[in-house]
């Protein structure tokens, strides 16, 4: 049986939009609790709000975001930055 030196897949690409995304909250820019621009990250990664919208669902159900309907600053998704 051959061996592979490859590292095991991910859920996803590093270049896919939730991996760009994923890398972005990584980096510090945001703040627990903080909201989520989706329109600005979309502009910034530039490809469509719905895109975004649909990536962050995504890492809500990992668990790296939350959406609040009646959030500090509205229905948004918010950064947990490690709190779970």
């Amino acid at each position: 049986m051959p061996t592979s030196l490859r590292p095991p897949p991910t859920r996803f690409a590093e270049n896919s939009l939730l991996g760009q995304i994923r890398r972005r909250l990584s980096c510090g820019g945001y703040r627990p609790g903080q909201a989520l621009p989706a329109g600005l990250i979309a502009h910034h990664l530039q490809t469509s709000t719905a895109a975004v919208m649909a990536a962050l669902a995504e890492l809500a159900d990992m668990g790296d975001v939350e959406y609040r309907a009646a959030g500090e600053y509205g229905p948004a998704y918010y950064f947990l930055g490690g709190r779970r």
